[in-house]
């Protein structure tokens, strides 16, 4: 009843039309509302004209008309046709009603564009590929503005183009193109990386990916730093379903050759033993702060720790030190040739050193220079390969221990390593201090075949027995190689 009594007083101080020609208020009058649809932005006004008409269409006058708004929270009308928009966005609608007749008016509040995001803002597509990305124009308080047009541009047209509707098609070349919405004079960009022919896909990952390993039932195990956990991955997939929450900033995964057991060193908490069908750390081994390299010797009995300054040998049974050995600097890369030596880069100390695993002697030192990292070794386990930092890769003969040709130079610097079975050759990333790259040798030519722009950090690169690979990197995000 209280609404009706507010509606007959609405309508009582509602405008009275004077209009040219006769006076008639019968039935067939129609309201014809100009303008028949309004939006406006927040704190807005328009004012709604009314003409009323008969059903021959001549102009009526006499006639009052009322105004009124089905939710005045988005927008409210004077008596006088005002209409005002407030600061809640959306939708409404204005009811006109006079002589017996009524028309409704549809309203519609948005924002003023203060920006544009495009989604997602970050992704990589295979060559070749194609991926759809949406723009969105907010306001300056970050809401939705509705019924914005985009103008889409690709800076970079060589590597990607965009279509009118935002779908980027990929023209070939590896690299990143930058694709901009623009609605007005506001714009907003998203970065699309086209990735190298070699890389088959990629999967986003937090906690700055580092480690890696693979075992040999094709469980991959990714290490996150920053989160104190490994990420798994279970080969063919690409996704990484389940983690491990280990120590404190894991960096080096290694697993034993039936792959039911992982260890990951830790570098202010002891080394993890993960058990990998469970997926959970089943038990720890003390080795002070500071280990980095680890390694499961031939027979799995045996694991070997690189710290600081020197190599543990841990009885896995016990878990007694059994074995130690001083490095002159970080053991930074680690491997085994013929079951019987073990190689361990030391970092800035430009030298790897030699460890006989029977008879538990240290052997020879190679003066490599530079900043060696990662390792590996020929099928045979007669040649050392060795990424170093200070840009380049080195062959050395384990029968002589002398260096086989010269530096192998490359276009930065030199940080993961691994050989892949499927094909032999040696790939070889360069961290973020290199630009991101993963670079293609063939130890046999001793030459650079591929070289590739990854992107952010790319740091270890690892491959299982039939040759599936990935290179985990520190910018967020694992790739898989085809």
């Amino acid at each position: 009843m209280r609404s009706h009594v507010s509606f007959r007083l609405a309508f009582a101080a509602a405008l009275l039309l004077s209009l040219a020609c006769g006076n008639s208020t019968g039935p067939g009058i129609r309201l014809d509302v100009s303008p028949a649809s309004v939006q406006l932005v927040r704190n807005d006004t328009v004012r709604l004209s009314v003409t009323a008409l008969d059903g021959d269409g001549h102009l009526v006058t006499g006639v009052a008309v009322a105004f009124a708004s089905d939710d005045t929270t988005i927008a409210t009308v004077s008596n006088l046709g005002l209409v005002r928009s407030g600061i809640v966005l959306g939708s409404t609608i204005v009811r006109v009603r006079g002589g017996g007749a009524f028309t409704d008016v549809p309203v519609t509040v948005t924002g003023t564009a203060t920006q544009v995001t495009v989604s997602p803002p970050d992704t990589a597509i295979a060559s070749g590929a194609t991926v759809q990305l949406t723009a969105t124009a907010r306001d300056g308080f970050g809401d939705p503005v509705s019924g914005a047009s985009y103008q889409w541009s690709s800076l970079n047209p060589t590597v990607a183009t965009v279509s009118a509707t935002g779908l980027v098609h990929s023209e070939g070349p590896a690299g990143i193109a930058t694709i901009q919405a623009t609605t007005g004079t506001i714009s907003g960009a998203a970065q699309v990386t086209v990735l190298d022919s070699l890389i088959v896909a990629r999967t986003k990952l937090p906690g700055s990916p580092y480690a890696a390993n693979i075992s040999s039932t094709n469980v991959a195990y990714v290490g996150q730093p920053d989160l104190a956990r490994v990420a798994r991955a279970d080969l063919p997939s690409h996704l990484f379903t389940s983690g491990v929450t280990v120590g404190s900033i894991p960096t080096e995964v290694a697993f034993n050759s039936t792959g039911t057991r992982a260890y990951v060193t830790n570098q202010y908490s002891p080394v993890s033993i993960v058990n990998v069908a469970s997926n959970t750390q089943i038990d720890s081994i003390p080795v002070g702060s500071r280990s980095y390299e680890i390694i499961v010797a031939p027979g799995d009995s045996i694991l070997y720790v690189a710290k600081i300054d020197s190599v543990y040998g841990i009885r896995l049974s016990t878990k007694a030190i059994i074995i130690r050995f001083a490095i002159p600097e970080v053991g930074n890369g680690i491997v085994v040739a013929r079951d019987t030596l073990l190689y361990v880069s030391t970092h800035n100390g430009g030298t790897v050193v030699e460890f006989n695993l029977r008879t538990r002697v240290v052997g020879r030192t190679f003066a490599v220079g530079g900043v060696p990292q990662k390792l590996a070794v020929s099928p045979d386990g007669t040649e050392l390969y060795i990424a170093n930092e200070a840009g380049y890769v080195q062959f050395w003969s384990l029968d002589t221990g002398l260096q086989i040709g010269s530096n192998l130079a490359l276009p930065f610097a030199g940080y993961g390593m691994a050989r892949r079975p499927s094909n032999g050759l040696l790939y070889v990333t360069s961290a973020y201090y290199g630009g991101g790259y993963i670079y293609v040798i063939d130890p046999v030519s001793r030459t650079l075949v591929h070289s590739a722009v990854l992107g952010g950090a790319t740091r270890h690169v690892v491959f299982n027995a039939d040759g599936s690979g990935l290179v985990a990197n520190e910018n967020g995000w694992v790739d898989f190689l085809k």
